[in-house]
Parts: structure tokens; sequence; C-alpha cells
């Protein structure tokens, strides 16, 4: 039987268990604090659970009647607006939360429960729920995440005595459901063989001999680039982004984010800036992707000599390009990803997979977090990496790329 959200249970070191009910009550000074309940059985947690929340509630509404009654579209408006990020992000949160102010928006946010966050996700799932398709994990996860956002916003600014959709878990694959709250869903990642089987079917850096420009051999050669620079760890718009004036070719480095770009609101924009303040980061390249690289320049300078005036590319050419020198929008990356994975005979994942797996090599190979997170541009010091990855003493930063290579 699983435990209800709210309900933990604590082995003890007889063999017995218990299960855990944790809450926060004001005391008399007017300070909170965390009270903890055990029980023999779940029944008994469970019910003591939703006496605690039902009196809650009850003390509540009958403090709304005189209190703020700020509803979830004004709690979501003014939360995004204190946010500091970018367009593509903000884009991102605000679709997000769209299900959220949709059910509940004209609610006042204190009246919203838990089971109803909970029912919202069924729906979502089934395709029921608000806009009437069908989400998916990757899509429920960041809904969520931002809504806990937005209700901790409010426990502090004291609008609601209690977050009652604290305890509501994400959703989890078969194989990553023992995560802890708050760990990256990782288990979409690829594993070391193939990782391998993806870059040896990628290795070409010219033009085959035989087959047409559709078939899969010439495919894998306009793919390479995409597929070396995504395995040591680059965001989509990244990847999108990146310019030959960010690369290197004699020191092997390249600088990431240097320039990105996205889809915001239905279009594709171009960006003088990464997702978070520390994107822009020049990274040492693998031997392997900087031979990928120089054979990429190579190849685009001949199709250009071939294209002549109908060549399309700017004088600051895109490194993934059409034939004719068109950058590539990011959702054609998710499609050219594809691709290159059924061409390697490997099991689709997302792009940011991709992303996911470079993380977890480094971790492998004993790379702290905050050395993972200068490398990946995370702009929250190794935080991320720390409660994510396995980390034991590594080398400097400088040594990471013969780890990717």
């Amino acid at each position: 039987m699983a435990l209800r959200n709210g309900v933990e249970k604590v082995p003890l070191p007889s063999g017995a268990v218990r299960y855990e009910v944790r809450h926060r009550v004001t005391g008399p000074d007017g300070k909170r604090k965390q009270v903890r309940r055990r029980f023999t059985t779940q029944k008994e947690a469970g019910e003591y659970l939703d006496s605690f929340q039902e009196q809650l509630r009850k003390e509540e509404a009958a403090a709304s009647a005189d209190g703020p009654q700020t509803t979830v579209d004004e709690a979501v408006t003014r939360w995004l607006a204190a946010q500091r990020i970018n367009p593509t992000t903000e884009a991102a949160y605000t679709a997000a939360l769209a299900p959220v102010v949709e059910r509940f928006g004209d609610r006042a946010v204190r009246t919203v429960t838990d089971e109803e966050i909970q029912h919202l996700i069924k729906d979502l799932q089934a395709g029921e729920g608000p806009g009437g398709r069908t989400w998916k994990r990757t899509s429920i996860n960041p809904m969520l995440a931002r809504t806990k956002a937005v209700w901790t916003d409010l426990e502090r600014r004291g609008e609601i005595e209690r977050d009652l959709i604290a305890h509501v878990k994400p959703l989890r694959k078969k194989d990553d459901a023992d995560a802890h709250d708050g760990a990256l869903d990782l288990s979409d990642r690829l594993g070391d063989a193939e990782v391998k089987q993806l870059l040896a079917k990628h290795s070409a850096v010219r033009f085959p001999v035989i087959g047409g420009v559709r078939s899969a051999e010439h495919q894998a050669v306009i793919h390479a680039p995409l597929v070396h620079l995504a395995l040591i760890g680059l965001r989509r718009g990244e990847l999108a982004g990146l310019r030959w004036s960010a690369v290197d070719l004699e020191a092997g480095t390249i600088t990431a984010a240097a320039r990105t770009r996205v889809r915001v609101t239905g279009r594709t924009i171009d960006q003088k800036h990464g997702k978070t303040a520390t994107s822009a980061r020049t990274l040492p390249l693998p031997a392997s992707t900087l031979e990928i690289l120089r054979g990429t320049r190579e190849r685009q300078r001949t199709a250009r000599k071939r294209a002549g005036e109908s060549w399309m590319g700017a004088r600051d050419l895109h490194v993934l390009t059409h034939v004719d020198g068109r950058p590539v929008a990011p959702r054609t990356l998710d499609d050219w990803w594809k691709l290159s994975l059924a061409h390697a005979g490997v099991t689709h994942r997302r792009l940011h997979a991709a992303r996911h797996t470079a993380a977890s090599r480094l971790a492998a190979a004993g790379v702290p977090p905050a050395q993972i997170a200068a490398w990946l541009g995370h702009a929250d010091g190794g935080q991320l990496a720390l409660r994510t990855y396995v980390h034991v003493e590594a080398p400097e930063l400088g040594d990471l790329a013969k780890m990717l290579g």
C-alpha cells in the first residue's frame, strides 16, 4: 500500500516500523516550530493528518473572513513579476503554471488543498485537465515545482498559515521511484555503452563517397557536431545559438551561451545571453569533438562556395546550420537528435537527456559538484549537483574535457 502524502515510513533500530507525520504549529510566543507525531499504523497516521488538516482549514477559513483574499491568479502574477529571469524562462514558467491558474485562478489561495492539486495532476495525465491535452511527467513536474515555489512565497509572506501542497510529490519513473524530493529526474540518461555507440556512428568529418543527401550516412555527418556538443552538456538553446566566433579551433575551446537561440511564445529568437548569469563559460573541448568541429567548418566553407548566391548564412555563421547556411531552429535539433539515436540504434531519449548524461559521467569520474556546476553553467554554485550526483575528489576544470572524450 503506497504511503499518502504527508506520511513517512520510519524504520526503528529494533526492526519495528512507525509512521510519522510532520507539521508546523505556531507557539504561544508567535514562533513557528516543527512537530512530529509517530503512529503504529498507516491508518492512525492518516487519520491524525486528516484531523489536523481539517482543523487547519477551519482556522484559515475563519481567518480569511477578515484577512487578505489573495487569489491564485494574483499570487502567480506577483511571483512571476518578482523573478529575475529572461523572457525565455518567464515564458516557460508561465506555461507551466497555466493549468493551475486556469483551474484555480479566481479561488483564494488558502482554500486550495493538496488533494485538489493531486486531482489536477491526474486530470492532466489523462488529458482531461485545462487545455485538453495529455501532459507527460516531464511537463507535470515543472508545473508542480513552480506551483510549490508560489505557495512557499505565500507562506513566507504570511498569507497562508500552512503550505498544504508541500508534501505533493513529483512523478517518477519506476527506476527512479525512490529518488528524494527535489532530486533531478535522471532516469533518461544514456549509459556508457550507448554514448560510445552514438559517437562511433557520428565520427565522420566529411561527406561519404557514396550516399545521397538524404542517406543515413550523409545525415550522420550533418548531425555529428550536434551529437558531440550535446554529449558534453550544452543546453538546446546554447547548441542552436553557437556561432564560430565563440569557437577557438587553435586553442581547442568554445564559449558556451555567448549567444543562444530559443523558442518563445511560438517564435524563434536570438539572444545575447544564456539562461543564467553564469551560463556564459569557456570550455576546453575533448579531442574528438574538436576534430568534428574542424571538419564541420571545412564542410561549411565548401558548401558556401557551391551555393554561391543562394547561400543564406550570416557573416558570423552558426555552427549548426542547414545546407544553405541557415541557422537551425531549436525544435529542428530535437528532430536531428532523434534521427541520430535511430541511426546509432540507441533507444530514444529527449535531447536534454544528453546534458544529464554529461553531468552523470562527470560525477561518476569523481568531479566535485562545484566543478560540474561550472562546466554546465549552473547558477547555484553546485547545489543542484550536490544533491543529485555522487561526488568525490577530482582534477581541476581544465581536465574535464578528457573525461568526456
